[in-house]
């Protein structure tokens, strides 16, 4: 399904939007901000592939948004934190050294050795979930204590009297937090607090696992545990199941986020709601108000939580996909065992927080400022292509990745709106901004910012945008053959009357997806049918109009190719609210095979662009500019493969014999060019 959450995420991000658009903050002209994440090593490992930390990624969203409507551009700073490394970091030098007026840091320790300095220096900061107290440094919070204290009193109220506290590693404020309001829960309600009931999990599943079983294998085992993160709880789940209790009868847990997954787990988790995006956007809004009025008072602003209760609390409560338009926008998914959604979170690796100066296993960075690249990025920000989780979302977080593994940071730049308004000056901003090359994706090459680029002997990878120029390298998909592939494999399985659904219609992806749809259509004799051809933005609810739309027809197709997985999402929804069978009545397809193509009912098959092998090629295209320079770009298209699953009706079928097909015969100005 799209992500449980995405109505909630898309209304926060127009909220956003709203908000920005309503201040002055614009008159300002363009700034620049640095934003620091204390990312965990794994998240930032290109080869894992599991780039995401949905906690994080979900501030960073926020941060972006408001950012973006309100023409802040964003210094992405991918250096791990002293934490990690046992080093120094050097996170304010460079946003000097690249013209950031402020800086926004995430999830750090108090005890990180530069926060101290730069709050101490009046350099605008605004820490997340870390207290640091400066003359021009803001606080933001949720409230963690709340929450706990929230979820405490439910076990209690549920007749629970030995419940567990499952946090993270136990010196960072967020959890040190939600212990305190665990404590604090127990002593008001007059529950016993015993020390072998306090588990440290690290923020993992996999540690969460092996935490619990130990204390499951105690002589009085706990009835209840609470949960400092889902991802954790999902590791309780699992060794509750495995040690052969049931949810909630035996042990009820819950959890602490509100991640997708809560509800697709069976059981469903009970957890606290936050507002994470909500926190990202508050970060900026306070940091603008620092930068704008210099007199400005510090402030702490602490969001308000919500529980949210479901069937691991409550065997009653319901576990289906919630919010507003949720049945309308997403096909539902059958439920995910416990095993199964403990495997789909991926990497689990044991981190150890170090000392500064201990580098004993650490990951080592070459922290030399002066050295270090810096890449600016454009791509597509209109507010509504916004996506969590998506192909783009996640191409962005392996980029990141590999700008980390290259000692690099990442400049974001913001409010590009293709055919809202103009686009901003790339160059001008990227000198401006002492970047060393800049990455354009999916972008009008005869734009004028564009064209002046391509002329200027800058720097500059196209990521599916054909653009010539001396210093201009080019990455793409073969998004001709991924339409190939996927009309013959419709064609394979029966399917005669075959649409399309594209994006806007005039980026080089559509474009190229179409000519191999309309390609494979004219090889195979099958008719082209202008009703059966829309363009639905890249948006999930303007393909699901366009498919109800075709479903009225008097000759409804009989299988929907859409240019993305978002939009065969939308796609699917409209056929069941039809009343019809997905891929009896109407087989559907995708491209990008994102990590949701698995989680509709029935699994979409897609074409998979291996995101690796696509962020390798882009920074290894750049690298090459730099390290290069009089040697001529390099120009790459990236293979596709084809991923068969149960919209299409699952095994791919024996290649098919087009002389057997005997469709009307198309006009000939049907054909493609």
């Amino acid at each position: 399904m799209l992500d449980a959450s995405h109505t909630e995420s898309a209304a926060a991000l127009a909220q956003t939007t709203a908000m920005a658009a309503a201040s002055s903050h614009l008159s300002h002209g363009r700034r620049l901000i640095g934003v620091a994440i204390n990312s965990v090593p794994w998240q930032m490992r290109l080869t894992t592939g599991r780039w995401q930390h949905h906690a994080l990624d979900d501030v960073l969203t926020g941060i972006r948004a408001h950012a973006d409507a309100s023409g802040l551009d964003v210094l992405l700073l991918t250096g791990l934190s002293s934490e990690v490394t046992g080093e120094a970091t050097h996170y304010g030098d460079l946003c000097r050294a690249h013209g950031a007026e402020g800086i926004i840091l995430a999830s750090f320790v108090s005890e990180e050795p530069e926060l101290a300095e730069l709050a101490a220096s009046e350099f605008p900061c605004v820490l997340i979930d870390t207290n640091v107290i400066g003359p021009r440094a803001s606080f933001i919070t949720i409230d963690n204590m709340g929450g706990a204290l929230a979820a405490v009193r439910h076990l209690a109220g549920l007749g629970r009297k030995r419940i567990a506290f499952l946090g993270g590693w136990g010196h960072e404020l967020v959890s040190l937090e939600r212990q305190l309001g665990y404590q604090s829960a127990l002593e008001e309600l007059g529950l016993e607090r015993r020390e072998e009931y306090a588990l440290k999990g690290g923020w993992l599943h996999g540690q969460a696992h092996k935490e619990t079983l130990k204390v499951l294998a105690l002589a009085e085992p706990p009835d209840a545990i609470f949960c400092a993160s889902d991802r954790m709880a999902i590791g309780a789940m699992l060794a509750c199941e495995e040690a052969g209790l049931e949810i909630p009868r035996d042990v009820a847990i819950v959890g602490f986020d509100d991640e997708s997954y809560t509800t697709l787990v069976s059981p469903s988790l009970t957890t606290i709601r936050q507002d994470r995006i909500g926190v990202g956007t508050a970060a900026v809004e306070a940091v603008l108000q620092i930068l704008d009025d210099p007199n400005a008072q510090p402030t702490s602003i602490v969001l308000p939580i919500e529980l949210v209760i479901r069937e691991s609390t409550d065997p009653g409560a319901a576990g289906a996909p919630e919010g507003p338009g949720a049945a309308r926008s997403n096909p539902v998914h059958e439920r995910l065992s416990i095993a199964d959604t403990f495997l789909q979170l991926g990497t689990d690796e044991v981190f150890h927080p170090k000392e500064l100066g201990d580098t004993t296993g650490a990951e080592h960075e070459r922290w030399l400022p002066e050295k270090r690249r810096t890449i600016a990025l454009a791509a597509d920000t209109t507010p509504e292509q916004s996506y969590r989780h998506a192909f783009f979302d996640e191409v962005f977080n392996g980029l990141r990745a590999s700008a980390h593994s290259r000692s690099a940071d990442l400049i974001i730049l913001t409010r590009v709106w293709p055919g809202i308004e103009l686009f901003p000056p790339f160059l001008d901003l990227c000198r401006r901004y002492r970047a060393d090359g800049i990455i354009i994706s999916s972008l009008p090459p005869d734009d004028r910012e564009i064209v002046a680029l391509t002329e200027s002997r800058f720097p500059c990878v196209a990521f599916d945008v054909e653009l010539l120029g001396e210093k201009t390298a080019f990455v793409s998909f073969d998004n001709v053959d991924a339409g190939i592939k996927v009309v013959r494999h419709l064609a394979e399985s029966g399917c005669r009357r075959i649409a399309f659904i594209g994006g806007r219609g005039d980026e080089r992806p559509s474009v190229d997806r179409q000519f191999g749809y309309k390609s494979e259509l004219a090889r195979l004799g099958l008719p082209y049918i202008d009703e059966y051809l829309h363009a639905a933005q890249w948006l999930h609810d303007r393909a699901y109009d366009a498919t109800r739309r075709m479903l009225d027809l008097p000759e409804t197709p009989d299988a929907i190719f859409a240019a993305s997985d978002i939009m065969a999402i939308g796609a699917m929804a409209a056929i069941e609210d039809a009343g019809l069978r997905i891929p009896d009545d109407v087989a559907v397809a995708g491209i990008d095979d994102i990590d949701m193509a698995l989680m509709v009912d029935p699994a979409l098959t897609s074409v998979r662009q291996n995101q690796i092998t696509l962020v390798t090629a882009i920074m290894k295209a750049m690298f090459d500019l730099f390290d290069n320079p009089e040697a001529p770009p390099t120009a790459i298209v990236l293979p596709v493969e084809l991923v068969v699953r149960d919209s299409t009706g699952g095994e791919s079928p024996a290649p098919l014999d087009s002389s057997a097909l005997a469709p009307e015969s198309p006009s000939s100005s049907d054909q493609p060019v």
